[in-house]
């Protein structure tokens, strides 16, 4: 297996949880789990394939040119020092809330894919729209499918295990 980082912000709460249930899918030696606040740019280099991981929080928090940002941080870094991914193999997760915000159910997904697609990624882990979400819309749908794994563990924490284990099965494939 080639080597996985495993990118997510924020820390702690359901993102993180999605997180190391993702990371408990792989064998130990084949993947780091890496806040962004541990991220550095040369970090990115030592992996083969790469699985990033957010929240869905409002634009203006998303053009936060702040420290505590560590999205903006990432993409400016990025964009700062031209990084180039060399076509590694990338996923995306990402957490909503479809009932309290139906409207923008897992946008960031979007938001992060627009982003990293402009340094020369191949993107894998789309995950098809089905009847077991109810949300208005989102960003991060395209046709029938989610630009990543959409979750949300505030009203359907009960299916964690079983997306996590059909999306992270179907990424390992991708990633050999």
């Amino acid at each position: 297996m080639k080597k996985i980082g495993l990118f997510y912000w924020p820390k702690g709460g359901n993102v993180e949880k999605a997180a190391t249930a993702i990371k408990a899918r792989f064998n130990d030696a084949d993947i780091d789990m890496i806040d962004l606040g541990q991220l550095s740019t040369e970090k990115v280099a030592l992996y083969d394939n790469l699985i990033f991981g957010c929240s869905t929080v409002g634009a203006d928090h998303w053009e936060d040119a702040t420290a505590d940002n560590k999205w903006y941080v990432m993409f400016h870094d990025l964009e700062e020092k031209n990084i180039d991914f060399g076509k590694k193999k990338t996923a995306l997760f990402g957490l909503g809330d479809q009932i309290n915000y139906p409207h923008h159910f897992v946008d960031g997904l979007e938001r992060i894919h627009s982003f990293i697609a402009k340094h020369n990624v191949e993107f894998v882990g789309e995950w098809k729209d089905d009847d077991s979400y109810d949300f208005k819309d989102s960003a991060a749908l395209h046709g029938d499918y989610f630009r990543g794994l959409p979750l949300d563990l505030d009203h359907q924490e009960d299916l964690l295990d079983t997306r996590v284990d059909a999306w992270t099965k179907a990424i390992n494939k991708e990633f050999k």
